[in-house]
């Protein structure tokens, strides 16, 4: 008899599955017409091990380039591995001036980078950028890895079921999968196996058995004990199939370890929309476009022939070959009919229509000067037509950054922290909120109006302070240095924090005065030589002037030869 907890996982996946099967019908036309390799249907994971050709539908491949061509400007634009795209900062601006704390979230930057650097993150998130430009919904599980700190698998549509919490959020995935009976033996025990399993472990070791694993919200914990059993997201792993009576494993995450992706969502809709879907009538199209051009081309190059009805013999149709023919006939082969088709005009529109598609995938964005063939294009120019298709990316940018990205730095340092790989906290941070700054390409084009205006209004100043020195009190040059440094994403060691700009111009005010006081000294010194030379050249009756003036002042003999 089943436990309770494998009923209700059993219930959660079939109500599940109800809820997905209307999107499944549109899933299946993206796969078949533009990625051909990607999606699992039809309710198991059993076509995961076999290796059938796809792609029958497809006779021009533009779409398919094309969300290649959007995933890798996704990724280059917003998770560059080539270039910073996130750093750490603080709620409270005057605590991120204090160099202690600057620095310790400089270093926690420097290591999350290197983790994700280590484990396989580049990789897979390029299949989810894929994934979710076609089918509008991605999935990449993350997962701790005792070898590189972190794995992550990018989940194809289909593998998957969602469901929604309160605020609308993936916060519950069920995950099927294929794993070998000798596998699941290693990884959760024999004796955890059905009866049906174990029987296949000697006689088919390697034979597939589908596995289904669902993540989901914990109610019923203990908040105080700590164990895999009471953590905020549980975990169970179980045969889809079989006789099993329990869960092959329950566990848990601190954190949910699913990156759940969404193009665009209609209203509380579960599942995306992607530009795929936009897309698809397109792609359907010009297939029967380009099916028609070739059968136009088939038929000018190998028309319908004419054959007398006594020639018996079958046509050869190759170059140079001979047919021979009765010279009684009166008739002779020729072709049945002659058509001219208008192969440019075909072209132009089928070239129409692969631009609409490049277009519904934003290829002219990431590839904006690939066919601009100007040598005289302006930063300005570049800079406009940048922002102007940026417009069409901001919501799905800010989107990603919330479910993606935010997730997975709160879940790469959970479990940095846990692996005892994180500096010591400095005191300053206890109960201190940190939040995470996005500085991709992508990113910083949405904040590229905000740079603007910084370097606009010091510039308007400047020009001001040549007729008027004072205007320049009314600008703190130092926070407009710490703005452009926050909108650039500059690294926090390379701006100094405002205590040790006060102590260096406090030591260097120290220094100019010190050395004013000397010059001062070494200029009454110089003018009190001048004038002892000048009076000891004037002679009178009664001796040099210097003479008469010491004299006077008791200082010398009145011959002027001694003194006290």
């Amino acid at each position: 008899m089943e436990s309770d907890r494998l009923k209700q996982a059993r219930e959660t996946v079939a109500f599940l599955e109800t809820q997905r099967a209307g999107w499944e019908a549109q899933w299946q036309d993206i796969a078949e017409y533009v990625l051909p390799r990607k999606g699992r249907f039809g309710g198991t994971a059993a076509s995961d091990a076999g290796g059938e050709r796809r792609g029958g539908r497809i006779i021009d491949a533009t779409a398919t380039r094309a969300v290649r061509v959007l995933a890798a400007g996704m990724q280059g634009g917003l998770t560059s591995p080539a270039r910073p795209w996130f750093r750490l900062r603080l709620a409270d601006r005057d605590l991120m001036e204090f160099g202690p704390v600057r620095t310790w979230l400089d270093d926690v930057e420097n290591r999350l980078y290197a983790a994700l650097a280590g484990s396989n993150f580049y990789q897979s998130i390029h299949g989810m950028y894929t994934e979710l430009g076609a089918f509008g919904s991605a999935d990449l599980f993350h997962e701790a890895d005792d070898e590189r700190g972190m794995n992550f698998t990018c989940l194809t549509c289909g593998e998957y079921l969602w469901a929604t919490g309160a605020r609308g959020q993936v916060d519950t995935v069920v995950r099927r999968s294929l794993m070998t009976v000798r596998q699941l033996a290693l990884r959760y025990g024999e004796d955890r196996l059905s009866r049906q399993t174990r029987r296949r472990l000697e006689k088919e070791p390697y034979g597939f058995v589908e596995v289904v694993h669902l993540v989901q919200p914990r109610c019923d914990r203990d908040i105080v004990r700590r164990d895999c059993r009471n953590m905020p997201w549980a975990s169970l792993a179980f045969e889809a199939g079989g006789d099993s009576r329990d869960v092959l494993h329950e566990g848990g995450y601190e954190e949910f370890p699913h990156l759940c992706a969404r193009w665009d969502v209609t209203g509380s809709e579960i599942y995306g929309r992607s530009p795929g879907m936009d897309a698809l009538p397109d792609v359907k199209m010009l297939q029967e476009m380009a099916k028609s051009q070739l059968l136009a081309v088939h038929k000018v190059v190998n028309p319908p022939m004419r054959v007398p009805s006594g020639y018996k013999q079958r046509l050869n149709l190759i170059p140079g070959a001979q047919n021979f023919v009765n010279p009684n006939q009166s008739e002779a082969l020729a072709p049945l009919y002659q058509i001219s088709p208008d192969i440019q005009a075909v072209t132009y529109k089928i070239e129409d229509v692969r631009r609409s598609i490049r277009e519904g995938f934003f290829n002219d964005l990431f590839l904006m000067f690939a066919g601009d063939t100007r040598s005289n294009v302006t930063a300005a120019e570049v800079m406009e037509r940048g922002q102007e298709k940026l417009l069409m990316l901001g919501p799905v940018i800010e989107r990603h950054q919330t479910e993606i990205l935010d997730p997975l730095i709160t879940r790469s340092f959970g479990i940095l922290l846990r692996g005892g790989q994180l500096p010591p906290v400095p005191a300053e941070l206890s109960g201190k909120e940190m939040h995470v700054e996005y500085v991709s390409s992508l990113a910083q084009a949405q904040k590229l109006s905000s740079a603007n205006a910084v370097r606009q209004l010091t510039a308007d100043v400047g020009q001001l302070a040549s007729a008027s020195p004072q205007v320049l009190d009314k600008v703190d040059f130092d926070q407009c240095v710490d703005e452009l440094a926050a909108i650039a994403g500059a690294p926090a060691r390379i701006i100094r924090p405002d205590d040790a700009v006060r102590r260096m111009r406090e030591e260097r005010d120290r220094a100019e005065a010190q050395q004013a006081r000397l010059e001062v000294a070494s200029k009454v010194a110089s003018q009190l030589a001048g004038g002892v030379r000048d009076l000891a050249s004037v002679q009178t009756a009664q001796g040099s002037g210097l003479d008469i003036l010491l004299r006077q002042a008791g200082m010398a003999e009145p011959g002027g030869k001694g003194g006290r």
